[in-house]
């Protein structure tokens, strides 16, 4: 048990080396877009996209390569690599030569490291899981955005120490995390098989979550999210902050503070309450549909102070939906598939994201900011209401399965 609880630990550790550059990350790509370069919607919403757009070609693959191969190992060899493309921008902006390409360029790199990594860790998950299953997914949730919301404070003073200091601390993070990462312990191997080709593989993975009540319902929600929470949330509220409210860093980092502190309060909640919950299909709709409301509200453009008090509740909202959604596919999900459905998982905020950061940002060039919330809020109203229709999500139940 004692060395159970050890690997739990490094995980954990690991997970936050990771998240506390990617909270740097959210403030300062945002800052240097809008502030820095002072771009307008379009642009902003085509950063965005970079960022986030190699979560549609590299999560499955990434799923993929997790399944096959050791994701202790390949976790290690992402930590390394992730640490390069802040250390080269960093370079760059030393000698002066910030550029709209080069921040693009920046978004592509991390973003395709990001997309492999995610996959994987969740992969180790269940094998690391000190104690019951619920319980370890609501923890490592939380402590995944409490290390976002420590990076988040550190680049809300990109006004004040710009951004060289950032990128080095970025850097230095995610490379010093390999060490936790390093101390993990290999899972066990799969048993031989011939495995089938690239796309058959894929197919395999979707197949199995298109046949599962639980699992698909659950992909759709979050896929929705991905397209009409997070593509509004990257590419509008930067904006909504410096043309409604004439802000900079400190009030992008700000809301940036509210929204996550809500996830982490919710994830807390919920690693304390994990045994108890079998509903968790209700709940997820329910986080959701709160969450359409919160966004037609920030189109209103209440007071500053008003607007973090609805990012922070749209946080407690995401806190449930990604504790919870994930929670169900790790319960329900067979290990031989695990990383693949997980991917999928992902995708539907990674990949979801730039779709809807593109949509979002167009939309609020052509029509403004205000729109740019409320049709998204309708339509995401409108995919929950066919999920309910058409999927048992209100009524199923989802429980732990004993240890064989």
């Amino acid at each position: 048990m004692a060395s159970q609880k050890t690997a739990f630990t490094a995980y954990l550790i690991g997970l936050g080396s990771w998240f506390v550059p990617l909270g740097i990350q959210m403030v300062l790509f945002s800052w240097l877009a809008t502030i820095v370069l002072h771009m307008n919607a379009f642009y902003v919403g085509l950063a965005q996209v970079a960022l986030m757009a190699p979560s549609i070609l590299f999560l499955p693959l990434g799923g993929l390569v997790a399944d096959r191969g050791n994701p202790r190992r390949l976790l290690l060899l992402y930590h390394l690599l992730y640490a390069v493309p802040p250390m080269v921008l960093g370079a760059i902006l030393a000698a002066g030569g910030l550029s709209y390409p080069l921040l693009i360029a920046y978004g592509l790199a991390a973003g395709s490291i990001g997309a492999f990594a995610v996959p994987t860790r969740d992969a180790l998950l269940p094998i690391v899981a000190s104690g019951s299953l619920p319980r370890a997914v609501a923890l490592a949730t939380a402590l995944q955005f409490v290390g976002q919301l420590i990076g988040i404070a550190a680049a809300s003073q990109a006004d004040r120490w710009g951004a060289l200091p950032l990128l080095g601390l970025q850097a230095a993070l995610v490379a010093l995390g390999a060490i936790a990462v390093w101390r993990l312990p290999d899972p066990p191997p799969h048993p031989p098989v011939e495995h089938p080709s690239f796309w058959r593989s894929i197919g395999d993975g979707i197949a199995e979550a298109g046949k599962s009540e639980q699992i698909w319902p659950v992909l759709a929600l979050n896929f929705g999210i991905g397209v009409f929470y997070v593509g509004p949330f990257m590419a509008v509220l930067p904006l909504v902050v410096r043309d409604v409210y004439q802000g900079g860093a400190a009030e992008i980092a700000y809301v940036n503070l509210a929204f996550w502190a809500g996830t982490i309060v919710a994830a807390f909640a919920f690693a304390g309450l994990a045994r108890n919950l079998s509903l968790r299909g209700r709940l997820i709709v329910l986080a959701v549909s709160v969450g359409a409301v919160i966004l037609a509200g920030m189109a209103l453009q209440p007071p500053f102070w008003a607007l973090n008090v609805l990012c922070f509740i749209w946080g407690l909202g995401a806190g449930i939906t990604l504790t919870q959604g994930r929670t169900v596919l790790q319960i329900v999900t067979p290990a031989t598939h695990r990383a693949r459905i997980m991917s999928l998982f992902q995708l539907g905020l990674g990949g979801g994201g730039p779709i809807g950061a593109l949509i979002a940002g167009t939309l609020a060039w052509v029509l403004g900011l205000k729109l740019a919330m409320v049709l998204p809020a309708i339509a995401m109203a409108a995919l929950i209401a066919t999920v309910l229709v058409r999927s048992r999500i209100w009524t199923m139940r989802t429980v732990e399965r004993p240890a064989p």
